[in-house]
């Protein structure tokens, strides 16, 4: 785990951040291997779900993995867990879990659907909460915990809203206003480069160094 530093070439802003693919910027995804050399499975053209290489246009032969969701929804949206995460539960996904995957199921939510909702927030908000500790240093959320947040339902009275678009026409809703930002992988193509992550951290590191060359000494006592 990285330390924050404002040592040139060394622009990783923070310790968690170390668990981020250099060359995609994303948190390995929920269904790949986790990082080798600091670069995640898709990125080092394996198949995200086999781990065998891609074929050069980029498929695999295991594409028949999505039959599954029709044939076996509630494991095709277990299968999206994060590694990181099913390691943190001992192998054994709790009964809530199973719960809320029969209850989204229930309400029309597909099960593609879900397994999107999983990846965005655990890219969005939980791939780091593992280690968040609180006041007393004693971890933040559970494992179980973080499961039920990538599962449940939103906070929206709007029946057709999913983090903030409805599943409809995806488009912001307009009850809650607040959608949240997209996981778009064809984005992080462009904006999460290492060039791209290097001149973040440069401007974040000249503001530090400019802002404590301004500070003005504290008065004393």
């Amino acid at each position: 785990m990285r330390t924050w530093t404002t040592k040139a070439g060394n622009e990783r802003l923070c310790g968690p951040c170390a668990a981020c693919c250099q060359v995609c910027g994303r948190a390995p995804a929920p269904h790949l291997d986790g990082l080798d050399g600091g670069v995640c499975a898709e990125c080092r053209g394996l198949c995200g779900r086999c781990n065998a290489p891609k074929r050069h246009d980029g498929s695999c032969g295991c594409d028949r993995w999505r039959e599954t969701a029709k044939i076996n929804p509630r494991g095709y949206v277990l299968q999206a867990l994060p590694h990181q995460l099913l390691q943190a539960l001992g192998g054994r996904v709790p009964s809530t879990v199973h719960d809320l995957i029969h209850q989204e199921l229930g309400r029309n939510r597909s099960a593609g659907l879900l397994r999107e909702r999983i990846e965005r927030r655990w890219n969005l908000r939980w791939a780091h909460a593992l280690n968040e500790k609180d006041e007393d240093g004693r971890r933040r959320w559970s494992a179980q915990d973080i499961a039920e947040q990538l599962l449940m339902p939103g906070s929206c009275s709007d029946p057709q809203c999913e983090d903030g678009h409805l599943v409809t026409t995806d488009t912001p809703c307009t009850r809650c206003r607040q959608p949240l930002h997209r996981f778009v992988t064809s984005v992080a193509d462009h904006t999460a480069t290492p060039e791209h992550a290097h001149a973040a951290a440069a401007r974040i590191r000249r503001a530090m160094l400019e802002n404590r060359s301004h500070r003005k000494p504290p008065p004393r006592g």
